[in-house]
């Protein structure tokens, strides 16, 4: 058998990639197995008034983007599905907006349970503006990191998160160099 000329593997190729596009472009957008999400933690968590990353002349920018901000967690609560705590003071958020304009959150931090158990949480989301009257909307994808035991059903699902202000009855920031950040924790199952 011969070589095949370069030009009718190119040919073969392009249609090989037409066809494989014309039954792409054919398939109905159809749900399968449609996620389903579960409201399984409520986080109120407690910041400062915020920081300045510094660097003269920099506005903030850094390799990723330009952060003008960073906002000291000094406290805050959590309760859900067999779960209850304090965040634990020393966290950080340290949102950031990408040279395309997105607004990134970026936040880390700890929770320890009413049975003394820690916990890591690394909050990572986006800001959009909504075509609804509320405006802008932020939608997280919690991480936890828990030791083995009681709370490792954390470690082992997918979870997204909203981020919203806080209902009076749920405030707990004390004074006006406190404020309060609503994080609603969904399972996704």
């Amino acid at each position: 058998m011969g070589k095949i000329p370069a030009l009718t593997l190119a040919a073969l190729a392009a249609a090989s990639t037409l066809r494989a596009a014309t039954r792409a472009e054919s398939w109905p957008l159809t749900e399968r197995d449609a996620p389903k999400l579960e409201l399984v933690l409520q986080l109120v968590v407690t910041c400062s008034d915020p920081e300045s990353p510094g660097g003269v002349g920099s506005g903030g920018g850094s390799k990723d983007g330009r952060r003008t901000e960073i906002w000291p967690i000094v406290g805050g609560a959590f309760q859900g599905k067999g779960i209850r705590g304090t965040v634990i003071a020393g966290g950080g958020d340290f949102p950031l907006t990408r040279p395309d304009g997105v607004e990134v959150v970026d936040a880390l931090y700890r929770l320890r349970t009413d049975d003394g158990v820690t916990i890591i949480i690394h909050n990572r989301g986006l800001s959009y503006n909504g075509a609804d009257a509320d405006g802008w909307h932020y939608r997280l994808a919690p991480e936890f990191i828990a030791p083995k035991g009681k709370y490792d059903w954390l470690n082992r699902a997918l979870f997204i998160a909203t981020l919203s202000e806080v209902p009076a009855s749920m405030r707990l920031a004390k004074g006006p160099h406190e404020n309060d950040r609503l994080i609603q924790v969904y399972r996704v199952n």
